[in-house]
């Protein structure tokens, strides 16, 4: 995998990483920020895509500038994307990165050839933090598919993140705007949920089954909150086979949720 690649979206520089050739996936991730480096699930996604990371701003090493809503952070999204892919991309969006994901796909439809929404955050509500001791347990679960663990300086990486950007960038209460127009996303889109979510509540991903027209909803039985880690292998055979198939997917998924 390529690291230190750098992207001047009008004036910033988004930090990314690059892996594999093939159809385009943007990966939009979490409170945390880029994956761990020993996050398996992205060399296994990169044997037959090309995969795209960005930071978004506030994140790693790219500076927040002057984004200060969820939209900011959309745009500089969409300016990636036109900048480094030159055409539509596969969006694949996590926890937190879920707000983006939707709204690339409201906004900027030109740019999204499909989206999936894995563990997204955007309608979970506010709920008390679970407690430090517990966390990597309800992030990765009993079984993180790991090249190498994360050391020391990657978790202090990951909870700075989480910390300064859970509430950095304003968004209306309870993302309202976003519910009010997922109705305009048409694209294809595969909903992932874990069936071990602590983290989140299940009512949480209603909104997205009800009001997106082409959505798929797929349950990933016993993992944890971080589907690409806490599942990879799962995980990947599913996001890849939608990105290749399209809706088409759903009639070859028999073993890849079980």
């Amino acid at each position: 995998m390529s690291s230190g690649k750098i992207a001047e979206i009008d004036g910033l520089p988004v930090h990314y990483l690059e892996a594999g050739s093939g159809k385009t996936i943007v990966f939009l991730h979490g409170a945390g920020g880029a994956p761990p480096r020993g996050a398996a699930f992205v060399p296994m996604l990169a044997e037959r895509h090309r995969v795209l990371v960005p930071s978004r701003p506030g994140f790693d090493g790219t500076p927040i500038g002057s984004c200060e809503t969820v939209q900011d952070a959309v745009a500089v999204m969409a300016g990636f994307i036109r900048a480094v892919v030159r055409g539509k991309a596969h969006i694949v969006a996590q926890s937190l990165g879920g707000a983006i994901g939707c709204w690339l796909a409201v906004l900027h439809p030109d740019l999204v050839e499909s989206l999936v929404l894995s563990a997204p955050a955007a309608f979970a509500g506010r709920r008390a933090p679970p407690r430090p001791e517990e966390m990597a347990q309800i992030l990765y679960g009993d079984a993180p598919s790991w090249t190498a663990a994360p050391d020391a300086a990657e978790q202090k990486r990951i909870a700075e993140n989480a910390q300064a950007n859970m509430h950095r960038l304003r968004a209306a209460e309870g993302n309202a705007d976003l519910l009010a127009r997922l109705g305009e996303i048409k694209v294809p889109t595969l909903l992932l949920w874990a069936t071990g979510e602590r983290l989140l509540p299940a009512e949480a991903m209603l909104p997205y089954q009800e009001r997106i027209p082409r959505c798929h909803r797929i349950l990933i039985h016993g993992a944890a909150h971080e589907l690409p880690i806490a599942a990879a292998p799962r995980w990947v055979r599913l996001v890849a086979d939608f990105v290749d198939r399209g809706e088409m997917f759903v009639v070859n998924t028999g073993t890849a949720a079980g």
